[in-house]
């Protein structure tokens, strides 16, 4: 089977960026396939990039070598890594962009990147996505141990991530994406529902408050909504998502990223 590395960054479409990542990589080991998760994260989204590559990492098979690289620090001080699993290779600057893996993750290794015969000849300080990641997960693809890139490290950089918080039969989160569609997705699991909920036939009613608005039940379905009514539903993620039938829920809404959301089971 051919070696498989995924690619997420805020590179886009319009400019070489991406396509010179993978062209590093074919040459290194032209059997690799590659995969965009996708290019088009906000530029300089560190968070963003986090949630989008935890959305889609597990689906991907054993041994996949996911790259990513949102780096507003290269050229500086900031530090190259590789991140092990139990089942993946993650490999991109040590700004938080992983702190999902590390939630998710049972057991980890975390290398710093020092061994730069790895790298591209004579990396430039604006491109390591090109000159340094990119080779590096090619190498890593092609079979290149982890710990040949340099010593394990345990100060990695975590960002703050938000938890939800329970009080009485409610439960408080917080926005944490929007998606192209304008669904507002939230840090509330179902999981960290089912507590409130009672056992039999009536589980209760869910009420969520979020920008000033109340929407009453949950949703098992989009088109359960009318069009233009704001509904509340858990996702295919298991996350709790706030969304408007065949309109747009953030233009609905005064909400953002941050907001805080409030669920309320109630009998």
């Amino acid at each position: 089977m051919p070696a498989l590395i995924t690619l997420t960054t805020d590179f886009g479409a319009k400019d070489a960026f991406a396509a010179s990542m993978k062209g590093v990589i074919l040459k290194i080991n032209p059997q690799t396939q590659i995969i965009d998760i996708s290019n088009e994260i906000t530029p300089q989204d560190i968070w963003e990039a986090a949630f989008t590559l935890r959305s889609a990492y597990s689906h991907f098979p054993k041994g996949t070598v996911h790259l990513a690289v949102v780096d507003p620090g290269v050229g500086s001080g900031r530090r190259p890594i590789i991140v092990v699993t139990e089942s993946f290779y993650f490999v991109g600057p040590d700004n938080g962009l992983f702190s999902l893996i590390y939630q998710d993750a049972e057991r980890i290794r975390v290398h710093h990147i020092t061994s730069t015969h790895y790298f591209l000849p004579n990396p430039g300080p604006t491109f390591h996505g090109r000159d340094v990641f990119a080779p590096v997960a090619g190498w890593l693809a092609k079979g290149i141990p982890s710990g040949n890139f340099g010593e394990e490290i345990t100060d990695y950089t975590k960002l703050n991530i938000p938890v939800p918080k329970t009080a009485g039969n409610s439960i408080e989160g917080h926005i944490v994406h929007i998606d192209r569609f304008g669904n507002l997705i939230t840090n509330i699991t179902f999981k960290d529902v089912q507590p409130f909920m009672a056992e039999g036939p009536d589980p209760g009613v869910a009420t969520v408050a979020v920008a000033g608005k109340e929407i009453k039940g949950l949703k098992k379905f989009y088109a359960e909504a009318t069009p233009g009514e704001l509904g509340a539903i858990f996702n295919s993620s298991g996350a709790l998502e706030i969304f408007m039938y065949r309109q747009n829920a953030r233009t609905a809404l005064p909400a953002k990223r941050g907001e805080v959301v409030r669920l309320t089971m109630t009998r």
